[in-house]
């Protein structure tokens, strides 16, 4: 064990101070101080998703918003809580959690369909391009996130195809 020091009364061993300090300078997340393992972070993000499939949404972002403040790098965690928000009617907050995730992992298939769907909803274009993005994660559709964007390209080329077949009849 390291050496032990007093800081305003408190006693820290050397490494805490270290990890500590670390955090300070943004170089460690607050889940590395506390030594939060990345199977711990998993099973608790398993249960955020638990709750979140049973309707229980705040609980969910309970749980989420802890593991984003613990570690704000985490791009699932971010996207799980984007989507939260969403369920919650939060939508600019969860564009936001979902743009954070694609600034970490630019093909987080979840977090770009379900940004490109708010973007979609809001007359954004950006939203066809994240969808597109998402469908190219995600090509075979391992993930609901991805077989959610190939349906989504589906529904918007066929709108397209009955909106033109319509536009000659309006002529």
């Amino acid at each position: 064990m390291g050496r032990v020091i007093k800081y305003e009364g408190a006693a820290m061993d050397t490494a805490t101070v270290g990890k500590l300090k670390a955090f300070a300078r943004g170089e460690a997340t607050w889940a590395e101080v506390e030594g939060m393992t990345f199977e711990e972070a998993k099973a608790i993000a398993q249960v955020g998703c638990d709750l979140a499939g049973a309707g229980r949404y705040e609980e969910a972002r309970i749980l989420f918003e802890g593991l984003v403040e613990g570690n704000p790098r985490d791009s699932a965690s971010r996207a799980a809580l984007g989507t939260v928000y969403q369920k919650l009617g939060r939508l600019p907050e969860a564009v936001t959690e979902y743009s954070a995730a694609l600034e970490r992992d630019p093909a987080n298939p979840v977090a770009l369909v379900n940004r490109g769907e708010l973007y979609l909803q809001q007359g954004n274009r950006q939203g066809f391009t994240d969808i597109a993005n998402a469908v190219e994660a995600d090509p075979d559709g391992q993930t609901s996130a991805g077989r959610r964007a190939k349906a989504l390209v589906r529904a918007i080329a066929l709108a397209a195809v009955e909106k033109m077949k319509e536009a000659p009849a309006q002529a």
